[in-house]
């Protein structure tokens, strides 16, 4: 990173400026960003205000900043949050104040001024909006998922209070973990009551589908960019994180699964006549509305982030439809998405790495997922020996998915790590 060679401010003995620069590190990476740009950010911030020798260090529970003053250090430490809720318009609203702050001089006491302005706007769209759309994101899921009419409305419904109990339950838990307890208990029993009651020929691919908006993508995916840039410590602490909510999101899930009826088939696909291309290009749109409005993608870029998703999807038919190998399709489809959610979010200054993730939800290997979880459970409760073919089906359907998941993950760090390479990230 170029520093940037600036007049230094007035002198500060009480360390105002490193307060300045701790909060600004706070923000930062409890909205969400990545360990770089935290750091990145900080340090782009105290060069505007002469502060060259400057030390930031984040790791996953706290974030400390130093700065040398002649013979004097002015250090500075906070207990951080896990940052349990993405929030992209904040990281513009910040990048815009660092770089505006720049360019027009401002003291460090109007940038601790506007941050903290910042630090209390209300999210881009009212809550009940966001609720309904993350719902209608995850009915629009299963029916790209082959789910049948009769269940799309009930994993509205379930998704839409059990997001409602997830935005409830942290604040009032402050716990990443419980939260995620509480909201797919929340949201499974929802969804398994009106499936029996209103009946349905892929109760399955429902349950499922109403619990993908706690599958934390954008913690997985901001734990491989820390790996990569060295930032081990946080990566794996983030990756640990990951591995602890979907384990119990797996554990809820066991309980209403073991409990209806399983017939195992298999991830293939048939080719996909236009029309159904077209549908899922619609489908894959509204999906990514509802991940966009979940994580707080701004106005400005909420339009792009939605055509790329449903480009994006609509690539990955296309290729189905002439039978190209379906893991590669995956990767080309989500790199080239990636590189055009690079570009929209240089264009509005938005989180590329939000809008990759928003647009990778249409992609999401649900048919696999879904058939690879009931032939294990087939398998768990079988009272004889099992059938060979039922092995090979759920073993085919299981590493189908995780196939698909590491080149959905692959397909978006490593464009990202390549477009950003010796770049400050602000």
């Amino acid at each position: 990173m170029t520093e940037v060679v600036a007049k230094p401010t007035e002198p500060d003995t009480e360390g105002a400026r490193v307060d300045l620069y701790l909060k600004l590190g706070m923000m930062l990476y409890e909205a969400g960003a990545s360990v770089h740009r935290t750091i990145d950010s900080v340090r782009y911030c105290a060069q505007t205000f002469g502060d060259n020798d400057i030390h930031v260090f984040v790791n996953y529970e706290s974030i400390e900043v130093s700065r040398r003053d002649g013979n004097y250090t002015h250090f500075r430490m906070h207990a951080l949050a896990a940052p349990i809720k993405m929030n992209a318009a904040l990281l513009h609203k910040i990048s815009r104040l660092l770089i505006s702050s720049r360019q027009n001089g401002e003291l460090p006491a109007s940038v601790t001024e506007n941050l903290a302005t910042l630090s209390k706007q209300p999210a881009v769209v009212p809550k009940i909006v966001t609720i309904l759309a993350v719902g209608l994101a995850c009915s629009t899921v299963a029916l790209l998922s082959h789910a049948d009419f009769s269940s799309l409305w009930i994993v509205m419904v379930a998704a839409s209070i059990g997001y409602a109990t997830k935005l409830f339950s942290i604040v009032r838990t402050g716990n990443i973990y419980l939260t995620v307890l509480l909201s797919a208990i929340v949201t499974t029993g929802i969804a398994f009551v009106l499936l029996k009651i209103a009946g349905s020929e892929t109760k399955e691919t429902a349950l499922v589908s109403s619990v993908l908006f706690l599958v934390p993508g954008l913690v997985l995916i901001n734990s491989g960019l820390d790996i990569l840039r060295n930032h081990m410590v946080c990566g794996m602490a983030r990756i640990n994180s990951v591995m602890v909510q979907i384990l119990i999101l797996t554990g809820v899930l066991l309980v209403p699964l073991s409990m209806i009826s399983m017939t195992p088939g298999s991830q293939a696909e048939n080719p996909s006549a236009w029309t159904t291309i077209l549908i899922s290009l619609v489908a894959a749109g509204i999906a990514t509305l509802g991940g966009a409005l979940m994580q707080n993608v701004p106005l400005k870029a909420l339009a792009g982030t939605i055509v790329i998703g449903g480009f994006a999807r609509a690539i990955l038919d296309i290729a189905g439809h002439y039978h190209f190998d379906p893991i590669l399709s995956v990767f080309a489809a989500m790199t080239v998405a990636t590189l055009l959610a690079f570009i929209l979010g240089r264009i509005t200054r938005v989180s590329e790495v939000v809008i990759a993730v928003v647009v990778a939800i249409p992609m999401i290997p649900g048919i696999a997922s879904i058939n690879g979880l009931k032939g294990l459970f087939h398998l768990a409760h079988a009272s004889a020996l099992p059938d060979a073919a039922l092995v090979q089906a759920t073993l085919q359907s299981s590493l189908f998915a995780v196939s698909v998941v590491l080149a959905l993950i692959a397909s978006i760090i490593f464009p990202i790590i390549i477009l950003t390479l010796g770049k400050p990230r602000v």
